[in-house]
Parts: C-alpha cells; structure tokens; sequence
C-alpha cells in the first residue's frame, strides 16, 4: 500500500550532520514519517541515496531532482525541507496547507504591497510583478516564495517541475541572473493553485517558518512565539511554527549528534 507522503532533502558536506539532527527532532516530537535522503555520506535514520555529480548553482537541483528521480518513489505527496530544519514540536499533517490544491509553496511577501522599492533577487519588484503576470499568473497579489519547505502532489509533479524550470529559463534570458529556485517555486505554485492567497506563509505560521532575523542565533531553535516582519511589505505577525527553518544557526545544527558515529562516502550498490 503507497504511503500517503514522505519527507526528502539534499544533504552532503556538513549539511549531511544537520539532517540527522533534524531526523532525530522529528522522531523526539513522535515524527515516524520516512525522510529519503540524497547524500555523499550515510545519515543516520534516513532512506538513504547515493548522491552523484549535482549542479547546486541557484538550486534548481531541487526542481531537478523532484521531477527526475524523487517521483519514482511510491509517495502520493513528496514534503521538500532544508536540512537546517528542526522539528520542535509535531507539526500534525503537514499536507493540511494544500487545501485541495496539487502543490504548496509558501507565498512569504506580496511584491505589490512593497512599501519601499527593493529588488527580488536583483529584479525590481515592480518587474518582478509585470513578469509573471505576463507569464500567466492571474491574481492581483504577486507573490515571492519560500524554498525551505513545499509539498508536491505525485501526479501534479511533471507539471509543476516544468513551469518551474521554464520560468527560470525564461528568467535568465531577461537578464534575471541572480534568480534561484525560490521565484521559480512561488511562480509554478501560483499557476497551479486556484487560489494562491491561501497559501500564503502568514495563514500557516504554526506549522512552518523561517528565522530570517536570527531569533534562535547560534543555538537550537525552541517552541516558542516570535514576531515576524515581512521585509518587503513590512507586516507582521506572531510565528509559532512547529518547524523551524534556521539557516542563522547552522553551526549548532552540524554538530554532531553523541550517538553519531563516522561515515564513510556511500558506495553503490553491486
């Protein structure tokens, strides 16, 4: 019988020690869902998968990877998280922000409410804007996303991977060259979602947040509240989340766990 969902993250280098902190956070809150992991080296409690040559610039490896090889597996969603996660307490159905729709991303700034002008990864907002309602996006509101954490149905995968990637491309031809994954994440989402507002990362704060600001600086992120100021509309709003994406403390996550022991490289299998 497939498995409603599993957890899946790129892990090598040091970032190989944060996931299996992050596994051993999702287990201490009663987190038993499987995690696949693609690695150069073994992880502790993870589905392990030998990493190869992987092109990580702008990190569309996620896209990549999501369409090419994380689609096999015999999931019926697959949930993408960085590995300088951590679990603080059980999040419940981490499914439950789709609301029907076949994928979610989440939607941080509305970059038509910006209350200064600023640049999305070096575009302006206001052509930030114009793009993607040129390419397709109907609402009103346009929205930059998060790549920390998103869902993907199984059978919405090939569709959502190729608005993606053909929004990057199409991106990189208009001189958007410092785009990453992230506006090509919020644009796939926003095509493929009927309503794009309700996946805005201000309605889910109890499920999955970033510490933008360093809250939980330099040591292991807690289930406590903070406020969250959006840095381009400049709202805020009170964040509990039960997953706490902390890329300011990643020198606490690497340290190994004490019932860590050595790997060697992952070799494959005969």
């Amino acid at each position: 019988m497939r498995e409603r969902y599993c957890y899946w993250s790129v892990a090598d280098g040091h970032y190989a020690a944060m996931m299996e902190r992050l596994i051993a956070s999702a287990r201490g809150v009663g987190v038993f869902r499987d995690f696949h992991v693609w690695s150069d080296r073994r992880v502790d409690g993870a589905r392990n998968h030998r990493l190869g040559r992987l092109d990580k610039r702008m990190f569309m490896f996620k896209v990549r990877l999501l369409r090419e090889v994380v689609s096999r597996l015999d999931y019926d969603y697959f949930v993408w998280l960085d590995a300088d996660s951590l679990f603080v307490r059980h999040p419940g159905d981490p499914l439950r922000p789709l609301q029907g729709a076949p994928a979610h991303v989440p939607l941080e700034s509305d970059a038509t409410a910006a209350r200064r002008p600023g640049r999305y990864y070096g575009c302006p907002y206001d052509e930030y804007v114009k793009f993607m309602h040129r390419r397709g996006v109907r609402s009103r509101s346009i929205f930059t996303g998060n790549g920390g954490y998103f869902v993907v149905k199984k059978e919405a995968v090939e569709t959502f991977t190729e608005l993606a990637a053909d929004f990057w491309v199409r991106c990189q031809r208009q001189g958007f060259r410092a785009f990453r994954e992230e506006p090509a994440l919020a644009y796939a989402a926003q095509m493929l979602c009927g309503n794009p507002y309700l996946h805005q990362m201000e309605r889910h704060t109890d499920l999955w947040m970033p510490d933008r600001v360093g809250i939980f600086k330099n040591r292991l992120p807690a289930s406590t509240a903070w406020t969250h100021r959006d840095a381009i509309t400049g709202a805020s709003y009170r964040a509990k989340p039960a997953l706490v994406h902390a890329p300011l403390s990643q020198g606490r996550l690497a340290r190994p766990l004490p019932s860590s022991s050595a790997r060697g490289s992952l070799k494959r299998k005969k």
